[in-house]
């Protein structure tokens, strides 16, 4: 770590990170940091309806056909 708190980029592209990504400072509890299973935050996801998968679906083969 650098005088500034800052972290070098090369320790961060041995992480598998490259520049431009966005990255947030995450305190840590000890409720987490007990934790090995899973590292980091997944997000909360919205409840689908077959409409909107078949939407997304339409989408996705406009995407591929180009249409």
């Amino acid at each position: 770590m650098a005088d500034d708190g800052s972290i070098p980029a090369e320790q961060l592209a041995r992480l598998g990170l490259r520049p431009g990504a966005h990255l947030r400072v995450v305190e840590a509890t000890a409720e987490e940091s007990d934790s090995v299973d899973l590292e980091g935050s997944l997000p909360e996801f919205p409840d689908l309806t077959w409409e909107d998968f078949e939407r997304g679906s339409e989408l996705a083969r406009r995407d591929l056909t180009g249409a």
